[in-house]
């Protein structure tokens, strides 16, 4: 057995997954379990930074890091993981459908429930308990090990651009997002924003009816998620289609919303590498303007991002299949599993991670985590036992032979 290996007890991850499921971490309001974290950590002996994280409305939330000093005489590695769950207008997602409580951390059939437990607190107590097992063994580190636990993944990845910005350079990273253990080397990135379809606001006719027009830009847009012919293929986007990525980039309506004189449609475009929010709204503008040649009444306002809160997401190239990091990883999934991992896109294709972040300032990054995702948003949120047990140990691997 690995000198890992031996640190590690199954129920550990399981029971850390549970407690870190009954702190509610909605998006933007993370304080309590960051300051949990931070204490987990300081208890056990990390070097842990508390960090406040200012959000865009002048409010703060918080995040905890964790470091294993080494020797500085090697690489470091960073397993991140964001604290943010899935937030609906405040609340969780068809609260009123769950069997389970969503913030009990109950087990039922091999199965772990609760809000977060998939997105992503299994992951999570997977890096926590893999660090852990790393500590107890004392062997020397040649290279710091970072446990990073972020906010706001899903609101833009707002954590992870902190972190950046006060200069977090890895020469590698991990993010344990629920990937159904396929290691995941390349994401999409989304463009998220609004149309705001303008009109007139009378009881009489006849008026320019913004519902009526905003018709126009959901025939133009749709269907939802069906990959988007190129320009040249007689689509409205500008991209070169990516062997790993296939079926993207597409688009979904999200929502709409009326107010007098004004309807407005939030939109969702999931993009591929060589594409930017800049080419976005390019496009999406040339598309508009096209409804506004042939409707002389049509009258627009196109706002990306969604909002000054949330940045949109990048999309970054793949991590090569030759980086020690990947190398690692596939050995000790393998060694785990008895099988290696499925490698690319994976169980995650079409979702975004923190890892275009982290690539964007040169961090080899890939993501790996327990969770399969039957639908998204879920009911019901859960994860599988087996898997978080399987994902700790396998990151525990990883950071074993990278540092050590």
């Amino acid at each position: 057995m690995s000198t890992v290996l031996a640190h590690i007890q199954d129920h550990e991850a399981i029971e850390l997954t549970r407690e870190l499921i009954r702190i509610p971490s909605f998006l933007w309001r993370e304080s309590a379990i960051g300051h949990w974290l931070a204490a987990w950590m300081s208890e056990r002996g990390y070097d842990v930074e508390l960090q406040a994280v200012p959000l865009r409305d002048g409010s703060l939330t918080h995040q905890s890091i964790g470091i294993l000093r080494g020797e500085g005489k090697g690489p470091s590695l960073m397993l991140c993981g964001h604290t943010d769950t899935s937030d609906w207008h405040g609340d969780v997602f068809r609260r009123d459908q769950w069997r389970f409580d969503p913030f009990g951390g109950e087990i039922d059939d091999g199965m772990i429930y609760g809000l977060g437990a998939l997105n992503m607190k299994a992951g999570l107590a997977s890096m926590l308990i893999a660090a852990e097992a790393l500590r107890r063994s004392n062997m020397r580190l040649k290279g710091d090990l970072i446990i990073a636990c972020v906010v706001a993944e899903t609101g833009g990845g707002v954590g992870a651009l902190h972190l950046i910005e006060g200069g977090c350079r890895p020469d590698y990273c991990i993010v344990a997002e629920a990937g159904n253990l396929d290691l995941g080397l390349i994401s999409v990135g989304y463009v998220q924003g609004k149309i705001r379809v303008l009109g007139e606001f009378k009881h009489r006719v006849p008026y320019v009816n913004p519902i009526e027009k905003a018709a126009q830009v959901i025939d133009a847009f749709s269907p939802s998620y069906v990959q988007i012919p190129r320009r040249q293929d007689g689509g409205w986007l500008r991209y070169q289609p990516h062997p790993l990525i296939p079926g993207f980039p597409s688009m979904a309506i999200r929502d709409i919303e009326h107010y007098q004189d004004v309807t407005t449609i939030a939109f969702d475009l999931r993009i591929i590498p060589g594409m930017t929010e800049d080419t976005a709204r390019e496009d999406m503008r040339a598309r508009l303007e096209a409804i506004k040649s042939a409707d002389p009444d049509f009258a627009y306002e196109l706002l990306i991002p969604q909002s000054d809160q949330q940045p949109n997401m990048p999309a970054r190239e793949a991590t090569p299949l030759d980086s020690p990091l990947v190398r690692e990883l596939i050995a000790a999934h393998k060694q785990v599993a008895g099988v290696e991992p499925r490698v690319g896109a994976g169980h995650r294709i079409g979702a975004t991670a923190d890892t275009c972040h982290f690539k964007g300032v040169g961090v080899a990054c890939v993501e790996y985590g327990p969770g399969f995702i039957p639908i998204w948003p879920m009911v019901d949120e859960c994860v599988s036992i087996d898997q978080v047990v399987a994902a700790t140990k396998a990151l525990a691997l990883t950071a074993e032979a990278l540092l050590t």
